[in-house]
């Protein structure tokens, strides 16, 4: 029993887990599995514990029913300290069993969060209870290697306080969130832990990175699923809303020298009126103050705010609301061809470049040596606190010259590391060219989650890599009816996909399947080791683990296996 305890706590030291991934352990260990391994021991103490409480209750009715009324039952249960210590830790440990209950840990996480630091009162009185001093011999270790895990954790993550650089509302209850990177070096497919303590000083949240190494900040697209999501989706329209309410007085111009190009000259946006596709005219957007934040820079989209028109949990315009808004990117991000925002997504927050100036004038011929002043409101962000990075399976994508990378619905971000990654691996001459294949299948409900990452799907699309990525999309949810006519209206048989806007891989209406998926990739790679990435939901997970196994015994004569590999989601 007191082993299986002293394991819960080593397998929740991400640090140690983190060393043990880049020794020879991590071969035979599948170190993605340390939850489950978690659980497990979890589940094992609390068996135990309840065993060793009804070997009690038995001693204890015996050495009540031969003390010939001097000892009662009930004293022996509630008024010694073995009887109070022990039902309170059953009573401790229950709590945490019923919160830790995936419905509770999914609806109520705070819950399920703050009901895991019982642990602290739960080891004490286990100290207390054992009146032998035994456990100290069993805790010790992992306590110690636990308590300076979270130590070191703590201490990293208050030195590290990355500014927000840009906030995206994108459909579906999903934002986008980029951050600096502050030299964190990562790879394809890690996770970090977030921590906003305006929100809450005690919880921190994983969150995939779906960044490429290769870039220069840090991003993450968060699913609104919780309290903790929604009142930082809150914060950060709330930060947006006060941008723009503080505008600059009407003098103030846009300046700039030989050596400095203004940014953010225009924004493009996009409207679509009922069964018609958009048209796209551009503007002036308003002007910012360098060094702070360009915040929803169309005015409409503001007074859909001002007017309650925009959900304050989703961020997007109520039903009946008709605005769509497609931002143009900036030169900053040029590089980057999948940096431009779908026509449903939000540009809450943007921070302008430092090397702008936004000056006060009264003539647009005043040099840039002029003595003037500065407009610089004081808008205060919310600060956020990272841990990390952690290894996750995806990070092992590039061992393989086959790969197979299968996500569904939010379970698109570890891959989208691993896009953008080979994205300039098959890009730049500096890389070692190393991959042969790779298959991308992306399963969604909906249209409207596909502009998540629809940019940088074009953008591979585009590029001459065809021999070497295969994408295909996949919609599951139901069309209406103005969806229905659009597509059959504008799909043209010699142009991009009338939904995701690719040329070489249309969009497949209905589940893939699998098994015609998996039996064309074992022929066409004979005696090849594949490996199969995959984050989304556990039914779907479960089938492509079966699948993957049937095929490796099928193919089996060729020396043709499918190594499955599955994100914890």
């Amino acid at each position: 029993m007191m082993v299986s305890y002293g394991a819960i706590f080593l397998f929740m030291s991400p640090t140690l887990l983190e060393l043990l991934r880049r020794t020879f352990i991590s071969r035979y260990v599948v170190i993605e599995k340390n939850v489950h391994a978690h659980k497990i021991a979890a589940y094992t103490f609390f068996f135990w514990m309840v065993a060793h409480i009804a070997a009690y209750y038995y001693i204890f009715e015996g050495v009540a029913a031969n003390s010939n009324g001097n000892v009662k039952f009930s004293y022996m249960l509630f008024e010694t300290k073995v009887g109070k210590t022990g039902h309170a830790l059953l009573f401790l440990f229950f709590a945490l069993c019923v919160a830790s209950i995936p419905v509770v840990r999914r609806k109520f996480h705070e819950v399920f969060y703050l009901m895991h630091h019982m642990f602290i009162p739960t080891t004490i009185l286990l100290f207390i209870h054992d009146n032998n001093k035994s456990f100290s011999y069993y805790i010790a270790g992992p306590g110690a290697i636990y308590c300076i895990d979270r130590i070191y954790r703590l201490v990293r993550s208050r030195f590290r306080h990355p500014r927000i650089l840009s906030v995206i509302q994108h459909p579906s209850n999903v934002i986008e969130l980029k951050i600096e990177k502050r030299g964190m070096n990562f790879q394809v497919g890690q996770f970090a832990y977030i921590n906003v303590p305006s929100i809450s000083l005690l919880e921190w949240h994983p969150f995939t990175l779906t960044s490429a190494p290769e870039e220069d900040e840090l991003s993450m697209h968060i699913w609104i699923a919780g309290g903790w999501t929604r009142k930082l989706v809150l914060a950060l329209q709330g930060c947006a809303v006060s941008t723009l309410q503080q505008q600059p007085p009407a003098n103030l111009v846009q300046l700039s020298d030989e050596s400095k190009e203004p940014m953010y000259r225009s924004s493009s946006v996009s409207k679509q009126s009922t069964g018609e596709l958009s048209g796209v005219s551009t503007k002036s957007g308003p002007a910012i103050p360098g060094g702070t934040l360009r915040a929803l820079a169309d005015q409409e989209l503001l007074m859909h705010h001002l007017r309650g028109e925009i959900d304050p949990i989703s961020g997007l315009p109520k039903p009946g609301v008709e605005s769509q808004y497609n931002y143009m990117r900036s030169p900053r991000d040029s590089h980057r061809p999948w940096s431009r925002v779908g026509r449903h997504s939000v540009v809450l927050l943007d921070r302008l470049p430092p090397e702008i100036d936004y000056r006060m004038s009264g003539s647009y011929a005043v040099p840039p040596v002029a003595k003037i002043a500065e407009f610089q409101p004081a808008i205060k962000l919310p600060k956020i606190m990272i841990d990390g990075p952690y290894g996750a399976p995806t990070q092992q994508v590039f061992d393989y010259e086959h790969i197979v990378l299968i996500a569904g619905g939010i379970g698109v971000t570890p891959m989208s590391s691993v896009l953008k990654s080979l994205y300039y691996q098959l890009t730049s001459a500096q890389h070692e060219r190393r991959i042969v294949k790779v298959y991308f299948l992306w399963v969604c409900r909906d249209i409207q989650s596909l502009e998540w990452f629809q940019d940088l799907l074009v953008a591979l699309d585009e590029e001459d890599i065809g021999d070497v990525l295969e994408i295909r999309t996949y919609l599951t949810g139901q069309l209406n009816i103005d969806q229905i006519r659009n597509i059959a209206l504008y799909q043209d048989p010699d142009g991009p996909d009338a939904v995701t806007g690719l040329y070489r891989s249309p969009t497949y209406y209905g589940r893939p399947n699998f098994n015609s998926i998996f039996e064309n990739i074992g022929l066409t790679t004979p005696g090849s080791e594949i490996g199969v990435f995959f984050c989304g939901p556990k039914a779907m997970g479960r089938t492509i683990r079966k699948i993957s196994r049937k095929w490796t015994n099928n193919f089996r004569y060729a020396n043709t296996k499918f190594v499955f590999h599955k994100e914890n989601f």
